[in-house]
């Protein structure tokens, strides 16, 4: 399974990095691939601008561990981050300032993307 996750807001490419590292961090992730997806190239850009990261979930079963583990990360964020995560045609998007519980958010995130609330 790939999911993608991009965040919104005046510092998505460095709060995408914070949450790259967490991700990076998170032992129950080890088995995930994390990759960046970047905006394309405009006239005057310096470098690349990450958009998004990309993470394979290898087995599927670790989207559990995924929505928990961003849920956790925009739970301790000091400013409103908001959130988009999409699998496939599935996409959810989260205002992490509206939902400070990270139970919250992971239950969304899957109920969202797998059809199901988290057990």
């Amino acid at each position: 399974m790939i999911v993608e996750i991009g965040l919104i807001g005046d510092e998505a490419a460095y709060e995408l990095r914070q949450l790259q590292k967490w991700l990076r961090d998170d032992d129950e992730l080890r088995r995930a691939t994390i990759s960046d997806r970047n905006a394309p190239m405009e006239s005057g850009d310096m470098g690349p601008v990450l958009e998004a990261l990309q993470v394979l979930l290898e087995p599927q079963g670790v989207l559990t561990a995924l929505a928990a583990s961003v849920g956790t990360w925009a739970g301790v964020r000091r400013r409103g981050v908001r959130i988009r995560v999409r699998s496939g045609e599935k996409e959810v998007e989260i205002d992490a300032s509206r939902l400070r519980d990270p139970d919250d958010i992971a239950s969304r995130i899957l109920r969202e993307l797998d059809g199901k609330p988290e057990a």
